[in-house]
């Protein structure tokens, strides 16, 4: 197939253009439940505000240009690693832990997230479709590889979607074969596939969509006002709305509510690809052509532009369309000057691909050889009890490989059960099982490594995981007196029916003021140090640092730490207690360390 370039470098512009505008438009609705009737900026900006949206797409694209092809969720993990500070929001947050502790991608995405339906993948879909214009299967696994950071399910079919919808967008303009190419990469019978075929029916049906957005409620509402499935049909929902103009499509996206900075820069994304080079000036002039990233993006090169960033884009799509053997072309390139980038560090992509939603596989390594450490289903270690994993090694190396393997764990753990001895053909791949048992000791902290130490033709190396732990609990019947103990797997947990009272102790490395969230289905009473820090009544639960009511200030002592949970009586439920610094959306804590 062959695209004209200029054709083409007009729909990146007008993708990105179209974002920065009805994300702009949107940001000051982002997390309204209501509706209004948007017809434009209110206030009118002077420069496009910066937002989420963008800022992790710019931080993809320089870690593509410095790593090379591939795309690769290992590489694209360094986002969570060096480039956020201060601000963590939901998923965000979670992911930056779990890499913290050295647990990747896709299980970082699915361990200890209660946010894997988030917006946070969906909204960084459009490099992916722009890199690979034309080819919706192939945007969608590059955004695969981006989403399994931080989500899993329904959070990672949003962002595979949306790169499906706006990749067939840059060759077709019918708004209903660009659901329906998006549709292709969700599987039959998903919540949200259902979410966006009702919407399409329903459109039908009203063809209103403030009638549409009540349908899209009464049926997949959640508390969270990220939800993909929600947000995802407002999208649609706008798209088709819109008629095809690009102002009331995005104002319509807005309009609806929840994540409306988001569905507004979505929207005016997809919209920006079909109409490149006729958005009207009124959307684009405030908002400028400079590049505007939140402050908490840190250790970044961008350009100062939009327009540069787009040419960067261009430049890496052409990579990519040689690497990985598309059928696009593009013609009439003239004299257009390519970005330096990194050669290809490997050869292959299908061996680094073939994982499946939800396993909980951490990608630990991709060089001499691709590496995985494959967890138990609880993923937490629980002290005293036999653990089973395996590690995965993928021989991508282009030659016979010899050697062996040492694990070592933490000091009185224990490992067992594993051939040390190691031989692979070129190609395959090699799965090792062993068996780890957890220190019983008082103290629990979060990182605990397990090293594992290859020496492969002659080459020495270490490769490093973590092994989280579970948290202690004692837990005290209020009826009947009986103490027993508990171990947390992670931060939320179930707690039975009837009156009971949980205690644990931690300890920070210095007293310091932190912020706590508590929540939960049950009502509770929440007690630092024997005083009242927190409750709940059970009615609203979403489970994060800081956007609920349910979060407080608190200082933390330097020695130990007495915290008690009091449940009244009540059927069973759920409860989550999060620890996180006191700036912007806060940063989870990972030196925490927990005794009974």
């Amino acid at each position: 197939m062959e695209l004209c370039f200029e054709e083409y470098r007009k729909k990146v512009e007008g993708c990105f253009l179209g974002k920065s505008v009805g994300g702009t438009l949107g940001m000051r609705y982002e997390g309204d439940l209501g509706t209004h009737d948007i017809t434009y900026y209110d206030p009118v900006p002077d420069k496009m505000l910066p937002n989420d949206d963008l800022d992790f797409q710019v931080v993809n694209l320089e870690t593509l240009l410095r790593t090379g092809l591939p795309v690769c969720r290992f590489h694209l993990g360094e986002l969570w690693k060096y480039h956020v500070a201060d601000s963590a929001p939901d998923e965000y947050g979670v992911s930056i832990s779990n890499h913290a502790l050295k647990l990747y991608a896709p299980l970082s995405g699915i361990y200890r997230n209660k946010f894997y339906a988030g917006m946070g993948g969906a909204i960084r879909s459009e490099l992916w479709a722009c890199l690979a214009p034309a080819n919706p299967t192939l945007a969608a696994a590059l955004a695969r590889e981006d989403a399994c950071m931080d989500h899993t399910e329904d959070g990672l079919y949003a962002e595979m979607f949306l790169a499906a919808v706006e990749s067939a967008a840059f060759v077709e303009t019918d708004i209903g074969k660009l659901i329906e190419a998006g549709l292709e990469q969700i599987p039959e019978g998903n919540r949200l596939r259902n979410a966006i075929q009702d919407t399409m029916g329903w459109w039908e049906q009203y063809h209103d969509a403030k009638e549409v957005r009540k349908e899209i409620l009464g049926k997949y509402y959640v508390d969270n006002w990220t939800d993909v499935a929600i947000n995802l049909s407002f999208i649609v929902l706008s798209l088709i709305a819109g008629g095809g103009d690009f102002g009331k499509a995005i104002c319509t996206a807005v309009s609806l509510g929840y994540d409306a900075d988001c569905t507004g820069a979505t929207t005016g994304a997809i919209m920006g690809i079909l109409k490149s080079g006729q958005i009207d000036s009124k959307w684009t002039d405030p908002i400028g052509n400079d590049l505007v990233l939140s402050s908490g993006i840190i250790n970044m090169h961008e350009k100062g532009s939009v327009s540069d960033f787009c040419d960067t884009v261009v430049s890496v799509a052409m990579e990519v369309q040689k690497f990985y053997k598309t059928d696009v072309r593009f013609t009439d390139c003239g004299d257009f000057r390519a970005a330096p980038m990194a050669p290809a560090w490997c050869g292959c992509f299908e061996e680094i691909y073939s994982w499946k939603a939800g396993e909980r596989e951490s990608l630990v390594a991709v060089k001499p050889v691709l590496i995985s450490l494959c967890y138990p289903e609880n993923v937490a270690a629980i002290p005293g009890q036999e653990m089973e994993y395996s590690i995965r090694v993928a021989n991508t190396s282009g030659r016979e490989l010899r050697g062996s393997l040492r694990l070592d764990v933490p000091q009185h753990w224990s490992v067992m059960g594993y051939c040390p001895e190691i031989h692979m053909d070129v190609g395959e791949a090699l799965f090792i099982p062993f068996r780890v048992v957890a220190d019983m000791a008082r103290k629990r902290v979060l990182l605990n490594l397990l090293t594992m130490k290859f020496e492969l033709n002659g080459l020495c190396f270490d490769v490093e995981a973590g092994l989280p732990v579970s948290m202690p609990w004692e837990v005290e019947n209020l009826k009947t007196g009986t103490v027993t103990r508990f171990e947390a797997e992670t931060l939320y947990f179930t707690v039975p029916e009837g009156a009971c009272q949980y205690r644990t102790k931690l300890k920070v490395p210095v007293g310091k003021q932190v912020r706590i969230s508590a929540g939960g289905t049950r009502a509770f009473r929440l007690l630092l140090n024997g005083e009242e820090v927190s409750s709940g009544d059970g009615s609203f639960y979403v489970p994060t640092l800081h956007r609920d009511d349910s979060w407080v200030y608190a200082t933390l002592k330097s020695d130990e730490n007495e915290v008690e949970v009091a449940f009244e009586e009540g059927k069973e439920g759920e409860f989550y207690l999060g620890f996180g610094t006191t700036a912007g959306c806060a940063v989870w804590l990972d030196n925490i360390e927990r005794y009974v």
